[in-house]
């Protein structure tokens, strides 16, 4: 009898303990305002249901065991981090989420959000560049613009490679390279980000499928670019030393419908403050946060959210000069262009 027992005893001491519940997260839907809601996801309550409803079918809970953490709550975890910027120890400490899941959510969901980007960023077809042209236009009064090209920093911290030297960039800080090109509506039509912060502008741009389109006559229309980029048939640099009154004009022009990249640069920035402060992971996920803002930017233009009042830009980015990459027939086309357009 005392050995059956002390089988039972056994059996009993082996038996798992309770289930543990954990305590149940807050909802931001719920627990904020409208108002105090859009100062902290950069959006209202009704952006952020969409999508939420958008990403739903590409979400699924990280783990079963306990109480999964929902796919609206991992979609607001990682809004909040996009639109402040916040380390994900403090993030989890508000959800009662653990740091490493909460880095675990933002990257999925950044995942599911890229996506989408043939759905968001896309290049205008004919009818399309025909309205950019006249849009383009309005603005500036220079003819025959579907885009303005631009490089823009993202700060990353130092990667850990043997090639983190490469990341570097003029400013003396680590960055992702960031090409984009854009609307007349402040939307990207086409991003790159994937080059380090050495990388010269022009190289990325020689080295895209949109430079490879453009060379193959794919689109009919220019794009304008600084200094840093080099001269073409299709791409419009401003001249270094004006000397006319014709290229004065030209630039005057080129400058002011070339301002529209650096306005959609400095929107996407304010409303997504991790793209100022310095993004914490590996190069390769840096790049897919990149690429989710830009097609969230592009969601929430396209859905009529309203822009968030201007921050201080960072400091000017003085572009490389590059006439020594220029083309001389893109030089003789640019003149005669000037010539033909801004001559009175």
């Amino acid at each position: 009898m005392d050995y059956l027992e002390y089988l039972n005893e056994d059996q009993h001491a082996r038996q798992r303990p309770a289930r543990r519940i954990l305590l149940d997260r807050s909802d931001p839907l719920n627990q904020f305002d409208e108002i105090t809601f859009r100062d902290r996801f950069r959006m209202h309550k009704e952006n952020a249901l969409e999508i939420i409803t958008l990403l739903e079918p590409r979400l699924s809970s990280l783990s079963q065991r306990g109480r999964p953490v929902s796919n609206q709550l991992q979609v607001l975890i990682t809004l909040r981090f996009l639109a402040c910027g916040i380390f994900h120890r403090e993030t989890g400490d508000l959800c009662g989420i653990s740091e490493p899941t909460v880095c675990r959510i933002v990257h999925k969901v950044c995942s599911a959000i890229c996506e989408l980007r043939s759905l968001y960023i896309k290049f205008p077809d004919a009818a399309g560049q025909a309205n950019y042209k006249v849009q383009f236009y309005e603005y500036g009064h220079f003819p025959g613009v579907i885009g303005c090209i631009d490089g823009c920093h993202v700060p990353i911290k130092c990667p850990s490679t043997p090639d983190a030297e490469e990341y570097r960039n003029r400013k003396n800080c680590f960055s992702i390279n960031v090409q984009g090109v854009c609307t007349p509506n402040l939307e990207f039509s086409n991003i790159v980000a994937r080059w380090k912060g050495a990388t010269h502008d022009s190289r990325i741009f020689l080295n895209s499928s949109l430079c490879a389109q453009f060379e193959s006559g794919q689109h009919s229309g220019l794009l304008l670019g600084d200094s840093g980029y080099g001269q073409s048939n299709y791409l419009f640099t401003p001249h270094l030393n004006p000397t006319t009154a014709e290229q004065q004009r030209y630039n005057r022009a080129h400058i002011r419908t070339r301002g529209m990249i650096e306005r959609m640069f400095g929107v996407w920035k304010t409303r997504f403050q991790c793209l100022r402060n310095t993004l914490r992971f590996k190069p390769r996920r840096c790049c897919k946060v990149i690429i989710a803002t830009a097609v969230l930017h592009n969601y929430l233009k396209q859905h009529g959210c309203p822009d968030l009042p201007m921050e201080d830009q960072d400091d000017a980015d003085v572009p490389m000069v590059a006439e020594a990459a220029n083309d001389q027939r893109g030089l003789a086309h640019r003149a005669a262009f000037t010539v033909q357009h801004f001559s009175i």
